[in-house]
């Protein structure tokens, strides 16, 4: 890992913890439950053992997002809106209608500059919304350093 990948995940650890703390303590509101969030499920298809989930969040603008860090590549979609987004690669802005893949291990930062909606597109094994905790732990690392174990050990989830 070069100096400047260190440099931004140490930023953007410190960054969350210091929103959550403000959160908290009454600092400084919490606008994520302003964003609405929608699930979506395909049948688990035989064949593959798996279905499709899309996590489809609604963003107004203004809102700040410090976003997991996912164990796998997944396709997303900004059907609406506007964003500008962070990572260890720099400052990006992308404007709907956009379609990309996100990397392993990658966390943004993301501010909506225009009322957004953002999908993520997953393959799991989980199919329903009662399963959305063991879909989080499947496709979501609680840490660059568990994420790191998981590639060394060729166990991803």
């Amino acid at each position: 890992m070069n100096a400047l990948t260190k440099q931004f995940r140490e930023s953007i650890q410190k960054v969350e913890a210091g929103m959550k703390e403000m959160i908290a303590k009454g600092e400084i509101e919490d606008t994520l439950p302003d964003c609405t969030v929608k699930h979506y499920f395909t049948p688990i298809d035989e064949k593959y053992g798996c279905c499709t989930y899309a996590r489809e969040m609604t963003i107004p603008k203004g809102t700040l997002i410090i976003g997991k860090i996912h164990r796998h590549e997944h396709l997303n979609i900004i059907s609406k809106g506007k964003v500008s987004v962070s990572t260890e690669f720099g400052t990006k802005y992308l404007e709907a209608p956009c379609t990309f893949i996100s990397e392993v291990g990658l966390k943004r930062a993301v501010i909506a500059v225009e009322d957004t909606i953002w999908t993520t597109i997953h393959l799991t094994k989980g199919n329903c919304e009662a399963d959305l905790a063991d879909i989080e732990e499947e496709v979501i690392a609680p840490s660059y350093e568990a994420l790191t174990n998981n590639l060394i050990e060729g166990e991803l989830l």
